[in-house]
């Protein structure tokens, strides 16, 4: 099973690298609801991170990084930007109404401009890591000949009569040997 590229170098790089764009997705979703920036761009950066590490250390080695299933973090994250969005309406609000908090004299930041804006941007930023994570991973796993979901996410995400392409492929090849 492929580790990854065998260069140390390019390893300690793509390593840096994700902390360095990962500081950078949270400046742009920090900066996004007064400039150009937010969630998508923000969650887009970070899933360009999650790809360099699984290019420089191997996917099987972000997946075991990881620890969770990226689907329920996009779902948190759909749940977070709808409930942000629709509770305006219940207070009798326009949709996706969004509401400021201004903090004069906190230490260390001075003025802090706080609001849902903020709280929706983290639901879409959610949504974007999740899928692009789970998008990697699957792509990443079954190009190199490993099974793309475990036993409890195949249960989850297949139906029964799906039929894994690494199965598919090697029912082939066993067919065209002589």
């Amino acid at each position: 099973m492929k580790r990854g590229l065998s260069s140390y170098i390019f390893r300690s790089v793509v390593q840096f690298l994700f902390f360095i764009i990962n500081l950078f997705a949270l400046y742009l979703m920090l900066r996004g609801h007064n400039y150009p920036g937010g969630g998508f761009i923000a969650g887009l950066a970070t899933g360009v991170s999650i790809l360099l590490l699984s290019l420089g250390i191997g996917v099987q080695e972000v997946d075991r990084y990881l620890r969770f299933d990226p689907i329920p973090l996009a779902a948190s994250g759909l749940l977070l930007a709808a409930l942000t969005s629709l509770a305006p309406v219940l207070f009798g609000q326009a949709f996706l109404q969004h509401f400021h908090l201004h903090l004069h004299h906190v230490p260390l930041f001075g003025e802090l401009h706080l609001g849902t804006p903020l709280l929706f941007d983290g639901g879409v930023y959610l949504v974007v890591v999740g899928i692009t994570a789970k998008i990697i991973l699957v792509l990443g796993k079954s190009t190199s000949g490993v099974p793309a979901l475990s036993a409890r996410q195949r249960l989850r995400y297949s139906s029964p009569m799906e039929q894994e392409i690494e199965e598919h492929s090697s029912h082939a090849e066993d067919r065209h040997a002589p």
